[in-house]
């Protein structure tokens, strides 16, 4: 009786540890891959700082500005692709949600640095479309994620638009897309440029790390809640076959040898024997 009520308490105990490492294996999985995506976003991101480092030097440089403008436009477009589809693919909808609003920034940032770098190495007329085109294109970007961005970053951009710096260069940005003339000379424009570019850089290397360490959370959670759950399905597997056991222990257990079997076909035998005996003789009186 034991060893019938063991066989299938043991399954069961197989079935809730294969079923526990599974559900720990896929967590594994999960955290894996929400951490990869946080270190591919954070390495996109120096990737993209040092293209637009090369670009600048290279805009100045004799030759096509306008092939070398598109040539790295194009790089930088496919690292930003890249970051997007990483953040598309987050296990985590609020990871994802969060990595989505620092590709936006990226991006934006990416836009500033364009048409910078094309204003710094002198804009002719065949570039001024592609300048003011850049400058649209980040200046409204920015407007739709400011709202999405953390309380501490959402403060420090409010401060970045309302400063002079914000002001200086956006009267420059704005006088250099419609052909006019500075209103600021070449010494304050670079100096609100850069402290424009750093504000807006420390703004996205901060959400990326936000969204890196929700990621990280994120995944460390999910590990934790896995590995609870395969120890809770395996105690209670574990549970019920002693529950089983017991029971099985309880009740009336008969040992039968080859010897006592023989012995009760033989008696059932005779029974059998005396009993169509007595009928026949019944059966010849009648």
């Amino acid at each position: 009786m034991l060893s019938i009520a063991f066989v299938p308490s043991a399954a069961l105990v197989l079935v809730a540890l294969f079923i526990g490492g599974f559900l720990v294996q896929q967590a594994i999985e999960d955290r894996d891959d929400a951490e990869n995506g946080a270190v591919t976003l954070a390495e996109a991101s120096r990737r993209i700082a040092s293209l637009q480092r090369e670009r600048a030097v290279a805009l100045k440089a004799p030759g096509s500005r306008s092939a070398t403008y598109t040539a790295y436009a194009d790089r930088i477009d496919t690292s930003l692709s890249s970051v997007r589809e990483i953040a598309r693919a987050a296990p985590d909808a609020e990871v994802g949600y969060q990595q989505t609003i620092a590709v936006e920034l990226l991006t934006a940032v990416e836009g500033m640095d364009r048409s910078d770098s094309l204003a710094v190495a002198g804009i002719d007329d065949a570039g001024r479309r592609d300048y003011a085109a850049a400058v649209g294109a980040y200046r409204s970007r920015l407007d739709a994620i400011a709202g999405k961005l953390t309380d501490s970053s959402r403060q420090t951009y409010r401060e970045l638009v309302g400063s002079e710096d914000w002001g200086r260069f956006g009267a420059v940005e704005t006088a250099l897309s419609a052909a006019t003339p500075p209103p600021v000379g070449q010494a304050a424009w670079r100096v609100a440029a850069g402290v424009v570019g750093r504000t807006l850089g420390d703004l996205t290397a901060r959400q990326i790390e936000y969204s890196a360490q929700l990621a990280i959370d994120g995944g460390r959670r999910v590990l934790s809640g896995a590995l609870a759950a395969a120890g809770a399905i395996s105690l209670l597997a574990g549970v019920v076959m002693a529950i089983v056991m017991q029971l099985a222990r309880r009740l009336p257990m008969t040992t039968l040898t080859w010897s006592h079997l023989v012995s009760d076909y033989a008696e059932k035998s005779t029974l059998l024997a005396h009993t169509s005996r007595r009928s026949g003789r019944a059966d010849l009186s009648g």
